[in-house]
């Protein structure tokens, strides 16, 4: 007994560690930028730096991230200038560079972070998020899935994605500064990272209460319920005695809220999904976020797995604006030589 609770307590340590770490790190970047604002060396530049090394640790692999790009639709509408944006290039040719300017398709992104120093100007604000809101995704996108060929139109689940938008601010605030902050920019801004009078950063989400299924609407642009699918023929097998699994397994049942059991030959088994990015805070029992930046990684990641892929991107539609450009630019050029000719 006394080995068992041993190796319980060595597990927990380990826990602790990594706790204890995102509050060491959350400190440490707080300290860095009030050192450097001080001394007058901080930079945009250099501020974007360390957002992008704080984001390229939790952000996974399979993204991409870049600074000073702009974001671009098949449609002809180009985002103002974004400070970082993660994307995922797997599937993309993401990068339609014009010297040291990278313009990056609007199917291939997942989040933007605008970057500020001290308190934003709200009209600038205003104007960089509807930049952003304007790029329309094309779900016409062709792509071989198991059973054949799919166009992204098809895809219930996935008409068009939003890039998750995070507004990230070394300004001091207090409790109701940032309250003040979440009410003007939240309903603009996913997630809003504040620096709090205690010399740490702070994570503000004015729709944390809302549910995943809510989100996965939101960021997918579908009208369907969120469902999480299991069959029996597949390679997510449940058990026979399905209720009593569920029974067993506490934790999967504190996320559900229903399930129900279809019948036919495909035996699948529908949950339905009730839980809130609040339920991914690291809090303690007063309901306070112990330590935001993990809380923020955690969240974060979530809503990337509701999102998971990027829309098939729709080779035709970017064909058919750069042919528009240059009949364009065709039609110009023989109404200048029809003026001449008449002269």
């Amino acid at each position: 007994m006394n080995e068992v609770k041993k190796n319980i307590n060595e597990k927990k340590e380990i826990f602790k560690k990594i706790h204890d770490n995102y509050m060491n790190m959350n400190r440490m970047m707080a300290e860095e930028m009030k050192i450097a604002s001080l001394h007058g060396v901080i930079t945009g530049e250099n501020r974007e730096q360390m957002w992008m090394n704080f984001f390229r640790d939790i952000i996974p692999k399979k993204f991409s991230l870049s600074q000073g790009v702009m974001i671009i639709d098949s449609f002809g509408n180009v985002s103002k200038e974004v400070d970082i944006a993660v994307y995922d290039e797997q599937y993309t040719p993401y990068v339609f560079q014009y010297n040291a300017l990278k313009f990056i398709p609007i199917e291939a992104v997942a989040v933007v972070i605008e970057c500020k120093s001290k308190s934003p100007k709200e009209t600038s604000l205003d104007d960089w998020v509807k930049s952003i809101n304007q790029l329309l995704p094309n779900p016409s996108g062709i792509v071989r899935i198991v059973n054949g060929f799919s166009c992204a139109i098809t895809n219930k689940s996935q008409l068009r994605t939003r890039p998750i938008k995070i507004l990230a601010t070394i300004k001091d605030c207090g409790d109701k500064a940032g309250e003040n902050i979440k009410e003007k920019y939240g309903d603009e801004f996913d997630f809003i990272i504040i620096k709090d009078g205690d010399n740490t950063f702070n994570v503000l989400n004015k729709n944390e209460d809302k549910t995943l299924e809510w989100w996965a609407k939101e960021l997918n642009g579908c009208e369907e319920n969120l469902k999480i699918l299991y069959t029996e023929e597949g390679g997510n097998r449940l058990p026979k005695e399905s209720e009593k699994y569920l029974e067993m397994n506490s934790c999967l049942k504190e996320f559900i809220i229903d399930y129900l059991f279809a019948d036919g030959e495909d035996k699948k088994c529908k949950f339905e999904i009730n839980r809130t990015l609040k339920d991914l805070k690291i809090y303690d029992s007063d309901g306070k976020d112990k330590n935001p930046l993990l809380s923020l990684n955690l969240q974060l990641n979530q809503l990337l797995m509701l999102i998971n892929n990027p829309m098939p991107f729709p080779h035709f539609a970017y064909a058919k604006i750069f042919r528009e450009i240059i009949q364009e630019a065709k039609n110009k050029t023989d109404e200048e030589k029809n003026k001449k000719s008449k002269i």
